[in-house]
């Protein structure tokens, strides 16, 4: 077990991927290794402490990360199938004051940013008040122009989030029924089957409504011509769900295309004047707004690898779709993005009725109506996105009163570095 335990410590201590991969792949069945060589990087590698606890086939110890004062603890124990594999290869990291992860996620972002790998704005709260706030890069590659916490930058999914308080409120007002199906709002729908998906349905993605087809790199033309949201349903009103409604949990881009077109047809109000009147303005999002391709001054655009080739990056604006839509795609800063959940846990958008339902766990473990919900240990609320080019993530953890607001203009940037932060905030504590 010993030589195993040395065998894993020399492969991640050496920050190489390569050397990485081919231990998890051998040993683990995990060829990619992501979230192992996302925490080598955040870590620059660990030395040992102390064995907590030693047999055979098992081991436990404590260790130390060489970029950071902070602990974390590897249980590791081999497979019984065959001497190759390993049955348990678990770090744990020990908990810290949300001020000492943040000074931790912080560093990790400088040496993303270093390698190109990040840019972009992080800001971290606790108690609705700024502990982090930085930025990094600029808002167009070439450009000397710095990213701040007032840049506005693409949401991706995350935008979801203002459609689901928007469906909520007219719900509170009596407006909408969620138990009502989609044709009871959109009385011309064209496929029949679709027309019986509820809104709930739609909002906690059981309704298997799919995707917009304008959102991968190969639906170019699709995207040339799809400005509105009659375009997409015009796109995508034929076909019938992807499954019974209600029996599935499956992602759905188009279920919240739909949400939108019902929030036209009871407000009165086109999609974005609703939402800018009645999330934005009462929020106090300043910089938050949904612009067409002709009119993004100002805005923060990014770099892929999407494309093709590891690390060859290449500019997102091709397959930006022409405008934001309901189901993401609006543009807005760090700091709305806090204004926007200080004033959900304030009740200044939602009755406390329609926040527990948005936030809480529903029929969808892990998705309530519109967020995202985490699970134990890491309990939690928010949404993020990520698309070319852009990478968002944004959530509150109560147990800490914390909120984590990351932006980004490169891949997967966002989610690498609230992975380095929540497990050292809601951690163990011993």
């Amino acid at each position: 077990m010993s030589e195993v335990y040395k065998e894993w410590l020399t492969a991640f201590n050496s920050g190489e991927k390569a050397a990485i991969r081919a231990f998890y792949a051998e040993r683990m069945d995990d060829p990619q290794a992501a979230f192992a060589i996302d925490t080598a990087a955040a870590t620059c590698g660990f030395d040992p402490v102390r064995v907590e606890d030693r047999a055979d086939r098992k081991m436990t110890v404590l260790l130390a990360e060489r970029c950071f004062p902070a602990l974390q603890r590897l249980d590791i124990e081999l497979d019984p199938r065959g001497e190759k594999k390993l049955a348990t290869l678990d770090l744990k990291p020990l908990a810290l004051p949300v001020e000492a992860a943040d000074n931790l996620v912080a560093a990790f972002a400088d040496r993303l940013s270093a390698r190109n790998e990040f840019a972009g704005s992080l800001l971290i709260a606790q108690d609705g008040k700024p502990l982090l706030e930085r930025s990094w890069g600029t808002i167009k590659e070439g450009e000397s122009v710095p990213i701040t916490l007032d840049t506005p930058m693409f949401l991706a999914s995350a935008g979801k989030m203002f459609t689901a308080v928007s469906v909520l409120q007219l719900a509170d007002a009596g407006r909408i029924n969620l138990d009502a199906p989609l044709g009871s709002y959109l009385t011309d729908y064209p496929n029949a089957e679709m027309a019986k998906v509820t809104i709930r349905q739609l909002l906690q993605h059981r309704g298997g409504a799919g995707d917009t087809a304008i959102l991968g790199r190969n639906d170019s033309d699709n995207r040339a011509r799809v400005h509105t949201i009659d375009d997409i349903i015009a796109l995508n009103g034929d076909r019938a769900p992807n499954f019974p409604p209600g029996t599935e949990s499956e992602y759905s881009n188009y279920g919240f295309i739909l949400l939108g077109a019902v929030i036209e047809q009871v407000s009165g109000q086109s999609y974005y004047d609703y939402v800018a009147d009645h999330v934005f303005a009462p929020a106090g999002m300043t910089g938050a707004s949904y612009p067409d391709n002709d009119n993004r001054q100002g805005v923060a655009t990014g770099l892929t690898t999407f494309y093709g080739e590891e690390d060859a990056l290449v500019s997102n604006e091709e397959v930006l779709p022409w405008r934001g839509m309901p189901d993401g795609g609006g543009v807005a800063t760090a700091h709305d993005m806090l204004k926007f959940f200080n004033a959900l846990r304030a009740g200044k958008l939602l009755s406390p009725e329609m926040f527990e339902l948005a936030t809480a766990p529903g029929q969808t473990s892990w998705y309530g109506a519109g967020f995202v919900t985490g699970s134990k240990p890491y309990e939690s609320w928010g949404h993020g996105g990520n698309s070319y080019g852009m990478d968002v993530a944004i959530h509150h953890y109560p147990a800490v009163n914390a909120t984590f607001v990351c932006l980004s203009t490169r891949d997967m940037a966002c989610n690498r570095l609230i992975w380095s932060w929540t497990p050292k905030v809601l951690g163990l504590t011993e």
